[in-house]
């Protein structure tokens, strides 16, 4: 019977597991503890991150801010952080971030916070030996088909702004091979026929180049937005962005906005099987960077050490999962070249 009781209905939804401090995490523009914002502080000035480093920095531990400000006050922000606390803040996390990836990419930044207090003096103990960060798998990456990706460009529209900025966008993605952030960080002026340089990870530049199309993309693109005083080479077409179809100063497209606007895009193409068909796998603007990889290295017979400097990679190891690609791609040409061979010769 007390089974009976407690027993959900069918159709009741299942009860949350978020922990109430999400509704909390504080915002862009939201106050942070003086020791969290020390410690950003460091890493932008006396480590040199990039802004784009730096807000992610932030993101990640606001997230902490929020679930401390649930528990018991002290006079210094990391006076309150124990063991006890680092434990419970991990499993609640893995509610928050299931994605074990993303999870990771937030304990770093924790732990690299903790480091940081443990060589001011602010806590007694070296607690970020406390966080464990999740191993993960990292998953094939799925690029556009090289024989596709043509097609795909072409089939881009062109009617107006926002069409026009979104064609110049993808052009550029997969000429470059550059990282939605690094792209959204231009500026009109940087853009050039010969190359020019964009600020990647770790605060290192290096140079990329555009094919004619994605240059002449860009081109038309600016052409139609005409001048404004806004200095960023993706605008953010919003009418609470652009009053009166102008645009502000501050005006630059976020990742999160370039993100939308391919959501947009892919929605609109949907409308159509065979248009759909080809951007089907370019599900996020990173897509784009593994498909440059992927049409490089097929474009290059394989030329890893070049592919490296235009994606800005620490590492060779890093391209392996795109060698991979490339290697399965030309053992199924070879394997539709022996399918054909044979029956050739049959019909003999």
């Amino acid at each position: 019977m007390a089974a009976a009781l407690t027993r959900r209905r069918p159709n009741a939804p299942a009860p949350s597991r978020v922990p109430a401090w999400v509704a909390e995490i504080p915002g862009p523009q939201d106050p942070l503890p003086d020791q969290v914002q020390q410690f950003l502080d460091w890493i932008r000035i006396q480590r040199n991150r990039p802004l784009t480093t730096v807000r992610a920095y932030r993101q990640d531990l606001a997230k902490f801010v929020a679930f401390m400000r649930r528990r018991p006050l002290a006079a210094e922000f990391t006076a309150a952080v124990d063991r006890a606390a680092l434990r419970r803040y991990q499993i609640e996390l893995a509610d928050v971030l299931p994605n074990p990836r993303t999870r990771a990419r937030a304990l770093v930044a924790l732990r690299q916070f903790l480091s940081y207090a443990y060589d001011e003096g602010w806590s007694d103990g070296e607690l970020s030996r406390q966080v464990t960060v999740p191993r993960y798998v990292v998953g094939d990456p799925h690029p556009v088909a090289t024989q596709t990706v043509p097609k795909l460009l072409a089939a881009l529209p062109t009617d107006t702004l926002r069409d026009l900025r979104d064609r110049a966008l993808i052009h550029l993605l997969v000429s470059t091979g550059c990282r939605i952030a690094e792209a959204c960080a231009l500026d009109r002026g940087d853009i050039r026929a010969d190359g020019f340089r964009v600020l990647g990870k770790g605060g290192k530049h290096r140079t990329v180049y555009l094919t004619e199309d994605a240059y002449a993309a860009v081109q038309d693109y600016l052409r139609m937005r005409g001048p404004d005083p806004a200095p960023a080479l993706f605008l953010s077409v919003a009418h609470a962005d652009m009053p009166g179809g102008r645009a502000l100063p501050h005006n630059r497209l976020t990742t999160d906005g370039a993100r939308h606007a391919l959501r947009a895009l892919r929605k609109r193409f949907s409308a159509d099987p065979a248009l759909f068909a080809l951007i089907d796998d370019l599900r996020t603007p990173h897509a784009a960077r593994h498909t440059a990889a992927t049409t490089l290295l097929e474009a290059t017979g394989g030329d890893v050490r070049l592919v490296q400097e235009v994606l800005g990679h620490a590492t060779l190891e890093t391209l392996r999962v795109y060698t991979e690609i490339t290697d399965r791609r030309k053992r199924a040409a070879y394997q539709r070249l022996g399918d054909f061979l044979h029956e050739v010769g049959k019909g003999a």
